[in-house]
């Protein structure tokens, strides 16, 4: 399954919620996982995991066609959670627009030696990152409870519709919620015209705690955002298996 994190606007949470999805669904589901980042230049997934790799997505972009899917594990770096990692390219500007038909054989190929595929998307519908969303199960839009990510989440529900992703694979993820919101949730609700499928409590303290240590929330003290990433991917993992 391909479950990929495409975030409205920088800053929303895209990485946090994309690398503790992917701890989280190895957790519950015992199952092989790894998390990729996709976005261009140096992305933070391996950053907020803690690990470092010689073999980036770019090299796999480059070298997919000499590879044996199976060969490809050993070539991840694996934090200690279980889960591998396939942290972005060092170059700025990959992958670009002429990289977006390798992106889905890469994402193709993953999906043929692990049970969950975490795609960290960015914050930018590119080439690349629509090429992901098309061949993704499950596309979550991240947004946090603010106008420009409200206004920005209306144009990229239209945008991923004329990229040919099937409404029925989006879902909506408010990240970062408490109870004194600007927007309150029922007034997002009627704005979207549907509803939000997913809700993520603000925890910085919880968070920057789990980044500067290297590793998955649910391994620090339990709370409300702990509970909430359990919930998330034990649905992820019904769906899966309705599905399969």
């Amino acid at each position: 399954m391909v479950v990929s994190f495409l975030g409205t606007k920088g800053g929303t949470g895209t990485t946090t919620l994309a690398v503790n999805c992917a701890a989280e669904l190895r957790r519950v589901s015992g199952m092989p996982t790894v998390v990729v980042d996709l976005k261009p230049g140096t992305g933070d997934v391996g950053l907020f995991l803690g690990v470092r790799s010689k073999f980036t997505l770019l090299d796999l972009l480059d070298q997919l066609t000499w590879l044996e899917p199976h060969v490809i594990p050993g070539m991840l770096a694996r934090h200690d959670c279980g889960i591998d990692v396939l942290p972005g390219a060092a170059d700025y500007g990959r992958p670009g627009t002429a990289d977006a038909a390798d992106v889905e054989h890469v994402i193709d190929t993953l999906r043929r030696t692990y049970d969950y595929v975490v795609v960290d998307a960015g914050s930018a519908l590119s080439p690349c990152s629509a090429a992901a969303l098309h061949v993704s199960d499950e596309v979550h839009f991240v947004a946090n409870p603010d106008l420009p990510c409200l206004r920005n989440l209306q144009r990229l529900r239209d945008l991923v519709r004329l990229a040919g992703v099937p409404e029925d694979r989006v879902r909506y993820v408010l990240n970062r919620t408490s109870d004194m919101e600007v927007v309150p949730l029922r007034e997002i609700e009627v704005a979207l015209g549907r509803h939000i499928d997913h809700r993520f409590t603000s925890d910085y303290r919880t968070v920057a705690a789990a980044l500067n240590a290297g590793v998955p929330v649910s391994t620090l003290r339990p709370g409300a955002l702990r509970a909430e990433l359990d919930t998330f991917a034990r649905a992820i993992v019904s769906r899966a298996l309705a599905a399969a």
